[in-house]
Formats: C-alpha cells, structure tokens, sequence
C-alpha cells in the first residue's frame, strides 16, 4: 500500500474536508474573484477614460469661453472705433477732409488744394470712403509737419498715396528765402457708416 493511500485511510476524517475546502476554493477563485478582478481592471479603465474625457471636455470649455470673450471684447472695441474714431456720417466726414485738413495747412505755414471726390462704397463692408488730393506746396520743414500731423492725428485719416516733386519758386509761398518750393500730392481718405442717420448722403 502507497504511502498517499495509507494515509488517505488513515486521516479521512481531517483529509476530506480539506480536499473539499481546496475544491471550494479553487471554484470560488474562478467563479468569482477572476471575474471580479477584471471587471475591476475593467472600471479603471473606464475610469480613467471618463477623466480624460473630462479634462478634454474641461480644456474645450476653456477655449470657448477664451473665444467668446474675445469675441466680445473684439465686438465692443469694433463698436467703440465705428463710434469714437470714425466719422459718424458723410457730413462729418467732409468737415474732416475740408476743415481739418485747413487747419493742419494754417499750423504748419504751407499752402494747399482739395479736390474732392464722391463718396463710394467699400466692398463686403458697411462702411463709405471719402477721398480727397491734396496737394501741399510750401518749405520742407512745413510739408514734413504737416504729414506728422497728419499720422499723428486722433482724427481717422488714412494717406493712400504720396506723390512728391520739386516745383519752382511759388510766388507767395510761405517760408521765404531762396530755392525752390516743395510741392507734394497726397490721396487722403477717410471712412464712415453707411448705415449711420444721412450716412448715404
């Protein structure tokens, strides 16, 4: 008689219970904690997808409120330039060119001559443009001023071309001495709402 089997007789008692315990066991490890452990791995995994989808959806969120915002303030600075830099219709946008442009001529001690064109409509845009050329005749000193105060001017002024030559002596012109007088074309326009109250005047 085999050793295993000698005892197996002998140990009955205590040997079958553990034999059937064991058997318990090893049906409960794969029955229930093998299922149990991947469904585990199972929920970690979705787990930690649902939080990727939540920090993109998070980061998503962010750009479209960054956007929006943007959008906004780009509103209300378009809003704000349409109101306080532009002209608000075609009347104030000829005082601009006739006026200002007279007053910038008296400061800086040259001549001037407009000639003004109609107003015509821009493109794929709500806005008029009002053009004028202006031709400057006087010293260098009092041309250069001029076109600094010109660009340096809170009122919208756009220069679209600048033709310079040197005419001879212009009677009259101011700045005196000898030598000839600066002579300079400028294309100057500015630009309003169409939709503003006599905006298509």
């Amino acid at each position: 008689m085999s050793l295993w089997r000698r005892v197996l007789q002998e140990r009955r008692m205590v040997v079958v219970p553990l034999l059937t315990v064991l058997v318990i066991n090893l049906l409960v490890i794969g029955l229930a904690v093998v299922p149990l452990s991947r469904a585990l791995v199972n929920d970690e995994n979705r787990a930690m997808d649902v939080k990727m989808a939540l920090a993109e959806a998070n980061r998503m969120a962010r750009i479209a409120t960054d956007t929006k915002a943007s959008q906004t303030r780009a509103g209300e600075e378009l809003r704000k330039f349409y109101a306080d830099v532009l002209p608000a219709n075609l009347s104030a946008a000829r005082t601009l060119l006739y006026l200002d442009l007279d007053t910038l001529s008296r400061e800086t001690g040259i001549s001037h001559q407009s000639s003004v064109f109609e107003p015509e409509e821009v493109e794929g845009s709500p806005l008029m443009r009002w053009r004028t050329d202006v031709t400057l005749t006087g010293e260098y000193a009092g041309v250069r001023r001029f076109l600094y105060l010109l660009e340096t001017s809170e009122k919208f002024f756009v220069v679209e071309g600048v033709k310079l030559g040197q005419s001879g002596r212009v009677q009259g012109a101011p700045g005196g001495g000898s030598g000839g007088s600066l002579e300079v074309v400028l294309q100057v326009a500015t630009y309003y709402s169409r939709s503003a109250p006599g905006g298509g005047q």
